[in-house]
């Protein structure tokens, strides 16, 4: 079944789609192996649940199945949602280089031309890397606004239901199902007119990324938007908070698994877990406590303008199996330099949109822009995003 599947994303698939009616007819839905799908292997990536079989549609699947999204299978994520990579999935549009994670599958079908629309899980930045990897478009929303009835969690602080498309009117399509509306019906969002950017953020990136977020800045400038400067959290310091708090919330929630079964965790989940066990309970209350000071320095930010923009991610897709990476003139581990530009707005909880731009990296993907807007405001970022679409093939 090879030839069906060459890029490895799928779990389980299958062999006759039931095609349904409503806004999504016809459009092929993949769903990441930690959401459930009635009937279909939900195995999160874990050797645990190799086995395990999903009695009933997550939520998030429910609502696009009543759509009448055409669900195709479930598609690979890395192990329990650690990691950033993905591994046994192959990138459609940049062989040798990863196709991100952990909803890599998810970026796979899609970009592979196996699925139309993605659903995919987002705790650090899990569904927008792999978009930004693959060329695609991907959409994490306001935390809770989709709920994660029937996902396996990672971390209950930070996951998010999002989805992925090839393109930004599938994107929007999708989006506007799975809260329940319809295109006709549905309130544009605030407008954007004032643009956050991180001068500070953008001088760590590699050159030609650098260059394709600051063409768009200008663009952006000449078509009458205001571009205002601001300030993100440092990022390595972030990162830890975010760190912290992921591994010892999937700590508790692996606990009567882990350590007594650890035959059955992948090495990443394993290594994952490990590290959370020596997480001192007081380093995670001083994490929880940083992390509402910088909650609160994220949302003001939007005080001053509507939308913060950057890179989804600051380096070209790493290849396969990279260890470590070059990140601001020094070697970095993968998963930092990955979730670096994402997992801000998981904290936050603010809605963030990774879209690919004209501009291209060193090995030829997209540069990979990110549209962070307003609690609730998915539609306006899902507006800037089709502006710079137009603006861009107008050029």
């Amino acid at each position: 079944m090879a030839e069906l599947d060459p890029h490895g994303a799928f779990v389980d698939r299958i062999a006759s789609p039931r095609v349904g009616e409503g806004p999504l007819a016809g459009v092929r839905l993949a769903v990441k192996d930690n959401i459930a799908v009635e009937g279909l292997k939900w195995t999160a990536g874990l050797p645990l649940y190799a086995d395990r079989v999903a009695e009933r549609d997550a939520a998030c699947v429910a609502t696009l199945r009543k759509a009448g999204a055409t669900i195709v299978g479930t598609v690979a994520t890395d192990s329990a949602g650690f990691g950033m990579m993905t591994p046994g999935v192959s990138n459609p549009i940049a062989p040798g280089r990863t196709v991100g994670g952990s909803s890599g599958g998810s970026a796979a079908a899609i970009a592979g031309g196996l699925a139309d629309l993605a659903l995919g899980t987002d705790t650090g930045g899990s569904v927008r890397v792999p978009a930004a990897c693959c060329g695609l478009y991907g959409l994490k929303p306001t935390y809770g606004r989709v709920p994660v009835d029937g996902v396996t969690p990672l971390s209950h602080a930070f996951d998010h239901v999002g989805l992925l498309a090839g393109d930004i009117d599938m994107l929007e399509r999708g989006w506007l199902a799975l809260i329940g509306g319809a295109a006709g019906d549905a309130s544009p969002g605030p407008v954007i007119r004032r643009i956050g950017f991180d001068p500070a953020r953008l001088s760590t990136c590699d050159a030609s990324i650098r260059a394709g977020v600051e063409q768009t800045l200008a663009k952006l400038s000449r078509e009458g938007l205001a571009l205002i400067e601001i300030a993100l959290p440092e990022q390595v310091a972030l990162a830890e908070i975010h760190g912290a708090i992921v591994c010892g919330e999937a700590l508790d929630i692996w606990r009567d698994h882990w350590p007594k079964h650890a035959e059955s965790f992948t090495k990443t989940a394993a290594r994952s877990l490990a590290y959370a066990s020596l997480i001192e309970p007081g380093e995670i209350v001083k994490a929880h406590q940083v992390l509402a000071d910088v909650r609160r320095f994220i949302a003001e930010q939007f005080e001053s303008v509507d939308a913060i923009l950057g890179p989804t991610i600051a380096v070209e897709p790493p290849v396969s199996g990279a260890r470590q990476v070059p990140f601001g003139g020094v070697d970095v581990p993968v998963v930092f330099a990955l979730l670096a530009e994402t997992c801000p707005f998981n904290v936050s909880g603010h809605p963030a949109l990774s879209m690919p731009l004209a501009a291209h990296t060193g090995c030829g993907t997209p540069v990979a822009l990110q549209i962070a807007t307003r609690t609730d405001s998915e539609l306006s970022a899902l507006a800037l995003a089709r502006l710079i679409r137009n603006i861009e093939a107008q050029a």
